[in-house]
């Protein structure tokens, strides 16, 4: 880590001698208000608690603010170009930035971590020296993902629009199971399974924070290789939502046979999001995969690749798998028809995000697509030609259910409208392609050229 070229460089920026000194005396004051305002019985305990809190909010909350603060004034201050023109890679970048842009965070929480871990040494009764180890070890493990996840924020934010920024709510929820689990787990006395392993409340912090850490360091290992114009093949992701999901699955069932809906039903959600969100670049990575086939190259082509079919596909398998288990034969079922309907709607938004150019707002031209084809449309013809023609326009109405409705299409019928549904969408997707590299060709085609005179 020494050797680290952006670790060396965020010491320079952040490190002074008199920080210190400076957090040593802001530790010193806030640590005498306890010892100040409890009665003589409660100091210790009072010391500890105020010492663990300082603890958690230094590695979890003002690390965060540094470490995203680290990446948004490359921005501000225009220095991202040297740094993607330098030899750094994807992980010096982010293990530089981690530990050296908190380093005043990092020196808080030792300070208050050396002191509750000794004040529950010495006040072993009711605050015992392996709690404080545990609480110690796990705000640093929490405190690594906390602020790997924020500096993924920052880089979600870079040069997006409104939709990009709103999508950080769907982001958070992604990550919501995890932290759901955790304070499922830590306030109750019981030793919460985890697949059912009895690992305790401790043990179970440790696996949720394990994976919390790990999602947060891969994402942003494959984010700053965006960022840094470093190719690579699109592995991290579909490993990521598997790693997701085994973690969140866990805390909920204790057979494997669940895990596999839980994993459908995260790409499902997975696929929705990374389509949205990176729906402005889907027409240049789709003719670079283009290029990529046509050259023959297929290590290129597999590196542009968009990143929604690659979770759509990891939907696919986990619902077709626990489609064929009997016990989850219904619920996978269900899945396969949304895997279905999330084919015809990302077919649909790779059309768009192709014509990007023709549209001020691509995501609002397909959210209003999106809206008539699957609300106005069935609500019309229901209107106007009864339940056969809704059907027809929204089979998944008649799908959804073990017998086909009186008066609707029969399921067989139902399963031939959804075919011409996702062929109109391929088609569609087709005519976009082909719209849009006339287009290049035309634009290219009518740029004047400059000519040197004799």
């Amino acid at each position: 880590m020494l050797n680290n070229p952006e670790f060396q460089r965020q010491l320079w920026l952040n490190w002074r001698p008199s920080l210190a000194l400076w957090t040593l005396l802001l530790c010193s004051l806030i640590l005498a208000l306890p010892l100040v305002l409890s009665d003589a019985h409660e100091r210790l305990a009072s010391l500890g608690l105020t010492a663990v809190f300082g603890l958690w909010a230094s590695t979890t909350g003002y690390a965060s603010v540094l470490a995203a603060r680290s990446l948004s004034e490359e921005v501000r201050q225009h220095t991202w170009d040297w740094q993607r023109l330098s030899a750094l890679t994807p992980w010096q970048m982010a293990w530089g930035k981690l530990l050296g842009a908190t380093v005043p965070a990092w020196l808080y929480a030792a300070l208050f971590g050396v002191t509750s871990v000794v004040a529950a040494s010495v006040w072993e009764l009711l605050w015992g020296a392996h709690r404080a180890w545990h609480l110690l070890m796990l705000a640093v493990l929490w405190g690594l993902a906390t602020q790997a996840w924020a500096m993924n924020a920052v880089l979600v934010r870079w040069h997006a629009g409104p939709w990009q920024q709103r999508s950080l709510w769907l982001l958070a929820l992604i990550g919501l199971p995890l932290v759901l689990g955790l304070v499922r787990a830590l306030p109750s006395p019981e030793h919460h399974p985890w697949w059912g392993w009895n690992l305790g409340n401790w043990g179970l912090a440790y696996v949720l924070g394990l994976a919390a850490c790990g999602l947060g360091l891969l994402a942003l290992w494959r984010q700053l290789c965006e960022r840094l114009d470093v190719p690579t093949l699109p592995w991290a992701w579909p490993v990521g939502l598997v790693v997701a999901g085994v973690a969140s699955a866990g805390v909920w069932h204790t057979q494997a046979a669940a895990l596999w809906p839980h994993l459908a039903g995260w790409a499902l959600v997975a696929t929705a999001f990374i389509g949205l969100q990176h729906m402005a670049g889907h027409a240049r990575a789709w003719h670079q995969v283009q290029w990529g086939l046509q050259q023959r190259r297929w290590r290129n082509a597999w590196q542009a690749l968009p990143l929604w079919p690659i979770s759509w596909l990891l939907a696919l398998l986990a619902s077709a798998i626990a489609w064929s288990q009997s016990s989850t034969t219904t619920v996978g079922w269900w899945l396969l028809l949304a895997c279905a309907q999330l084919l015809r709607e990302g077919l649909i938004l790779t059309g768009f995000a192709l014509q990007a150019q023709r549209w001020k707002s691509p995501v609002a031209v397909f959210t209003v697509t999106w809206l008539v084809i699957n609300l106005v449309l069935p609500l019309l013809a229901l209107g106007t030609a009864g339940n056969a023609a809704a059907a027809a326009l929204q089979p998944l109405a008649v799908l959804v259910s073990d017998v086909a409705p009186p008066g609707t299409l029969p399921r067989p019928w139902a399963w031939v409208a959804l075919g011409a549904q996702l062929a109109l969408a391929c088609l569609w997707v087709g005519w976009a392609a082909r719209s849009s590299q006339n287009g290049r060709g035309l634009s290219q085609h009518m740029t004047p050229q400059k000519t040197i005179a004799p």
